[in-house]
């Protein structure tokens, strides 16, 4: 962490440093808008540039989802009956699929990342473990907060194999120490020259681009130039956040969203929100006139640092806990305060309050959460904040728009919601259900928290929706989702959120992990589990081709997913405390006793 000595140097240093915006820097700048340019489109339906680019993938993911199934070998079906109706109409029959990668800082950056690795043909042991190619076969990917690495990282890395962009991540270097953030302070007085809204959001952003993606000053707008988003190589990328206004609710003087607050999505064509609108991410705080056109558009503003930082947006939070002796700031998800936090996220909340404050002369308040020009309003800021703290820690809200059409989601969480060993206990995806039923939205019925930890659906991999009459839209118009949740097989996974460095020894085992979770230890923990994830893949689509479940996909069915009864759950006093599932006998104690780094 930066020292206080260090101030005065690196702040004169950031001074003389600040000078005019270019396309080299990471301030935003204005450019002459296109004369035909319509900024704010309303939200009736996906881009044409993205419906345009789902067509050129689904052209792609049709031969991955060929080997994928040969590969599979799901008993009594018709392989290749299948594959031949959807060639038939490629558009139509190929399923959508995609992952959901929640919040949660490092930790879930990194096993998520584990769960991709997984699933990605190309990695060693993955196609002979059942379920390399389902990577290939994304349509959609999308995370918020620390899911946002998973995200970003491949597309920014042009879709080469996720052991060879973890390896790039570099996780034994600290991306926040004093050198590091003196170099991040320096850059933000660039943007704050040009006449723009910093935030601890910048600061924090410009670490997590350090760590996952390659090289500076990168813009969401520029993935459509990149070869493999150009070639249809990968999923589309989407990060979502959620939103504050001067009519949220205030907690010490700090504004927090509500559940009701307006969600806004990046993706390489556009930024904005299903309830209020969308603009091309190129313009981003661009402010329209009357006729929806700018003769001045703001250019640079969706650097992928800041996109990174905005999504992770929960510094009103981390600063709400620390100053109240974590008393005030609990995320919504949680009974209470989890004291699964280094004693470095302290020391760093109060040396950048002090930065913002002494430097910038910022409050706390402003500098919280990041502000834009607001395209959609512009008597007041776009503020955004951590999708974590309006109860939405899984990014579903993108994946189950309507207009998008997804047939599956796979559904990894990982933002410690249990107390108080960190294990997750299924609140996430329980409040997607919610949400999504208040608001019309397709989505698979899901049972409260205490019977998915009565059926253990937080330890071992389980599907929601395989009955359509047990969805929100009670047709096959609601996706299946696969849920994942963070769990130990072969490692204690349930480090703490913030920590910022990794041995190799520790990622290879939490990635381990990762994998041997989503395979049920390589099928040997249960061997049916990997087709009936592949009889889920496709079943949506089976109905637009014309076939019916097999019996084998029938059967893993009743065995794998969630049939709607009810139990009368855990009793309340119920801890999460899992043993490794791979070797039960090595207690969380004993193990930490050999791991002292991954308490």
């Amino acid at each position: 962490m930066v020292s206080k000595i260090a101030l005065p140097v690196f702040l004169a240093a950031a001074t003389a440093l600040a000078s005019n915006s270019s396309t080299d820097s990471y301030a935003p700048y204005y450019v002459d808008c296109p004369e035909d340019i319509q900024l704010v489109r309303q939200p009736r339906s996906t881009s044409l540039a993205e419906s345009e680019w789902v067509h050129g993938r689904k052209a792609q993911i049709v031969e991955a989802l060929g080997r994928y199934l040969w590969n599979l070998d799901l008993g009594d079906f018709d392989t290749a009956e299948y594959m031949d109706r959807v060639l038939a109409n490629i558009d139509y029959n190929v399923p959508v699929i995609g992952w959901a990668n929640s919040g949660g800082g490092w930790r879930s950056a990194t096993t998520g990342v584990g769960g991709l690795q997984a699933i990605d043909e190309r990695t060693a042991g993955a196609r002979e473990a059942k379920v390399g190619g389902l990577f290939q076969m994304l349509t959609y990917i999308a995370g918020l907060s620390g899911g946002s690495w998973p995200v970003s990282s491949p597309t920014f890395h042009d879709y080469e194999p996720i052991g060879d962009m973890v390896a790039d991540w570099q996780l034994d270097v600290d991306r926040f120490t004093e050198d590091t953030v003196e170099g991040y302070f320096e850059v933000l007085v660039e943007k704050y020259e040009a006449g723009f809204n910093i935030s601890v959001a910048d600061m924090m952003g410009r670490g997590f681009a350090a760590q996952t993606i390659p090289g500076v000053n990168r813009t969401w707008s520029s993935i459509p130039e990149m070869p493999g988003f150009k070639s249809f190589s990968g999923p589309f990328p989407i990060l979502i956040a959620s939103s504050i206004n001067r009519s949220s609710p205030v907690e010490d003087g700090l504004y927090v969203p509500s559940w009701e607050a307006p969600w806004y999505e990046w993706n390489p064509f556009e930024f904005g929100s299903w309830k209020l609108g969308f603009v091309p991410t190129k313009y981003v705080g661009t402010v329209p006139n009357e006729n929806n056109t700018a003769e001045q558009c703001v250019v640079n503003l969706d650097q992928a640092s800041f996109v990174l930082g905005s999504v992770a947006s929960a510094w009103n939070y981390w600063y709400l806990e620390a100053v109240s002796n974590d008393t005030l700031g609990t995320f919504s998800k949680r009974n209470g305060a989890i004291q699964k936090r280094d004693s470095n996220v302290d020391e760093l909340v109060e040396l950048v309050d002090e930065v913002f404050s002494e430097f910038f002369n910022y409050t706390v308040s402003q500098i919280s959460n990041p502000s834009i020009p607001n395209a959609f309003n512009p008597d007041e800021n776009l503020t955004l904040a951590d999708g974590s703290e309006a109860g939405q820690s899984i990014p579903f809200l993108p994946l189950i728009q309507p207009d998008r059409k997804l047939d599956f989601i796979m559904a990894w969480d990982d933002d410690a919601d249990d107390e108080p060993y960190t294990w997750n206990n299924g609140t996430n995806i329980y409040d997607s259900y919610v949400f999504a039923k208040a608001h019309g939205l397709p989505f698979p019925e899901i049972p409260p928290v205490r019977e998915m930890l009565a059926r253990n659906y937080t330890i071992k991999p389980v599907l929601f929706g395989c009955d359509t009459n047990l969805t929100t839209t009670r047709d096959a118009t609601s996706p299946i989702v696969a849920y994942f949740a963070n769990a130990p097989y072969s490692w204690y996974s349930n480090f703490s959120w913030s920590t910022t460095t990794l041995s190799s020894a520790e990622a290879n085992g939490i990635m381990q992990n990762s994998f041997n979770l989503l395979t049920q230890g390589n099928g040997t923990l249960d061997s049916t589990w990997t087709e009936c994830l592949g009889c889920a893949a496709i079943d949506r689509s089976l109905a637009r081709v014309g076939m019916q479940r097999s019996q084998a996909c029938e059967q893993c069915f009743q065995e794998h997913c969630w049939d709607g009864t009810l139990t009368a759950g855990v009793s309340e006093d119920f801890v999460l405390d899992p043993s490794l599932a791979l070797d039960p006998s090595l207690g969380y104690a004993e193990w930490t006793e050999e791991h002292p780094d991954m308490e």
